[in-house]
């Protein structure tokens, strides 16, 4: 069967860098609320984009340095590789012929991501969790995929590293694909039943680029 759509997760997905993100949510909350938070706590929060969890939990005389000091370590600690290669998503992108991306990240982390990956011109459209009104693991931003691109929702498939998009997946009915490779809570992934998993980006890449591939 024809695969039309790559909708890929970025933070686990494309980009090694969940562990971080927990670490700098910790220690900016420790900074500005004197909390200590565990790992467990901060993914409980994770769905929305990172603004809005900031406004969730910081007054608002605090949020605007919170966010900005956090953005900016979010910048300078992040890696210039992913995952994948530039020249693994041109050639997937060869070979399908749509690649998107669906990401709870805010905007604002989302530019500094792709900047520091140059990736930018890879994708054929890119939502965030703030182009949204309900993020993960509602299918929202799923079903606008399909809307804008003229999709086949059988020949679309949404890889990710977290349960959150597994469900949104589901809920859109399109194949959903675990990111194994970047996940931090991996039993929750695979309860959620992904169509597919995945346990290496080589994986994954021999899997899309497979003539006798099939969703």
């Amino acid at each position: 069967m024809k695969l039309q759509c790559l909708v890929f997760d970025v933070d686990g997905t494309l980009v090694d860098n969940t562990i971080a993100i927990i670490r700098l949510f910790q220690d900016i909350v420790k900074k500005y609320l004197g909390k200590e938070m565990s790992d467990q706590d901060v993914l409980s929060l994770w769905g929305p984009p990172g603004d809005e969890i900031f406004k969730s939990i910081f007054p608002s005389d605090i949020f605007n340095p919170a966010w900005e000091e956090f953005l900016q370590s979010y910048r300078e600690a992040h890696s210039t590789t992913g995952f994948f290669t530039k020249d693994q998503l041109s050639d997937i992108k060869n070979n399908i012929p749509y690649l998107t991306i669906f990401t709870g990240k805010s905007r604002n982390t989302m530019a500094i991501t792709l900047e520091k990956l140059g990736i930018i011109d890879i994708f054929d459209l890119i939502l965030t969790g703030n182009d949204v009104t309900r993020s993960k693991p509602y299918p929202d931003a799923l079903y606008q995929i399909i809307s804008t691109l003229h999709l086949n929702k059988s020949e679309t498939l949404f890889i990710g590293d977290s349960h959150l998009d597994v469900i949104a997946g589901k809920s859109a009915g399109i194949k959903t694909a675990a990111a194994l490779w970047g996940a931090v809570e991996t039993q929750k992934l695979l309860e959620s039943k992904p169509d597919y998993t995945f346990e290496t980006p080589q994986e994954f890449i021999d899997f899309v680029l497979s003539p006798k591939r099939s969703v």
